[in-house]
């Protein structure tokens, strides 16, 4: 019976300077058999039991052929004609196995020596079966895509991280191999100090500068252990502590909120003696990949990430620079007339008393001047 082959064969690709096999798909034979292999792990498959060695394609089983370079029986596949084959193979029709096409074998330089669906093995001279493609994302970690549409492996000297394939950061002149990412959480393998950065998972950059907000200039928070300008800055800047809420303080232009409970402040903050909401004296982190899946250091503490409002679960957060931290903007101290005090309105939020010159402010608190007939 016929049977097509949808996958590839296990080869050995060159990873940032080292040989790896790097396949999103492939098949392989041991003694014990003949598999296929993808994400969700290794299955058997029919084509007979290969034999350990060989030196010849007849020396395997039916869907084998014999790596000359290895000396082992691989799996390729049965067919009946070379449409049942991947890319690069030719079916062997006297034995109904795909078997690598006549290029496989051919002695080169450099991969523009071999034809599309081949690369030059650096080591052996020789081309060899690879991937085809059309963007590197295509191919897999270590590889790029070449003007043949073709997976070669990328380049293993570099003077910056973007110079290297995608899965390979650059230490030290060199393109040193990690794994692909799209959050920190997946590099913690390497060392707590990994981070992802533009998809590879690499150590973070620069010395460690900070693990909290103290350490770090005015104007400037602690993430994944940089100092870094706040962005955007706070919002609702204050002026006066009634524009904190109740019980609230302004302090350098930004709201400490009132409290009685370290579980009415922002994430990473505790309440002070003085009932106000402050960063939290210790660190239970510094780097990104101390936290949980998104989620950010900032400023010693792990944050959730976000993109809305509604994704920051402590209620005195606000999602800013898409990371959910304490809300130091104003707080609305009223929302109509009936929450002030005998004689106040509530104006823009803010209980205030009405007036005509200033002295009819001098009993007000933290004001005596009288601006558009409320005392500021």
């Amino acid at each position: 019976m016929r049977r097509l082959v949808a996958v590839v064969l296990p080869i050995l690709l060159l990873g940032c300077g080292g040989f790896k096999d790097k396949q999103k798909y492939y098949t392989y034979c041991d003694e014990t058999g003949c598999y296929t292999c993808d994400e969700n792990g290794c299955g058997p498959n029919q084509g007979g039991q290969p034999t350990d060695t060989c030196t010849t394609d007849s020396a395997c089983q039916p869907g084998c052929y014999c790596n000359t370079i290895t000396d082992r029986c691989v799996e390729a596949g049965t067919c009946t004609a070379n449409s049942d084959c991947s890319a690069g193979y030719v079916c062997d029709t006297a034995r109904s196995s795909c078997i690598p096409g006549g290029s496989s074998g051919t002695s080169c330089g450099s991969d523009s020596d071999c034809v599309a669906g081949y690369f030059c093995h650096p080591t052996t001279k020789q081309c060899l079966p690879s991937l085809t493609c059309s963007t590197n994302a295509d191919c897999g970690v270590g590889m790029i895509c070449d003007a043949r549409n073709t997976c070669v492996p990328g380049p293993t000297t570099c003077n910056t991280t973007t110079t290297c394939a995608a899965g390979c950061y650059c230490d030290n002149g060199t393109c040193t191999e990690t794994s692909i990412c799209t959050k920190d959480e997946e590099c913690k393998n390497y060392g707590t100090n990994y981070t992802c950065q533009n998809g590879t998972c690499a150590p973070a950059t620069g010395p460690v500068q900070c693990s909290s907000a103290a350490q770090c200039a005015t104007g400037q928070v602690c993430v994944n252990a940089q100092c870094k300008p706040v962005s955007p800055p706070p919002t609702g800047v204050c002026t006066t502590n009634a524009e904190c809420g109740a019980g609230g303080t302004c302090l350098n232009g930004i709201c400490q909120l009132g409290c009685t409970s370290s579980a009415q402040c922002g994430t990473g903050q505790v309440c002070s003696a003085t009932n106000h909401c402050v960063a939290a004296p210790t660190s239970t982190c510094t780097f990104n990949s101390e936290c949980g899946a998104n989620q950010t250091c900032l400023n010693g503490a792990c944050h959730n990430n976000c993109t809305t409002q509604s994704e920051c679960t402590n209620g005195a957060d606000i999602c800013l620079a898409s990371v959910c931290q304490p809300n130091t903007g104003r707080v609305a101290q009223c929302a109509n007339n009936t929450q002030c005090s005998t004689g106040q309105e509530c104006v823009n939020a803010l209980c205030k008393s009405r007036c005509w010159t200033n002295d009819d402010c001098a009993v007000c608190s933290n004001t005596n001047a009288c601006v558009m007939g409320y005392c500021q």
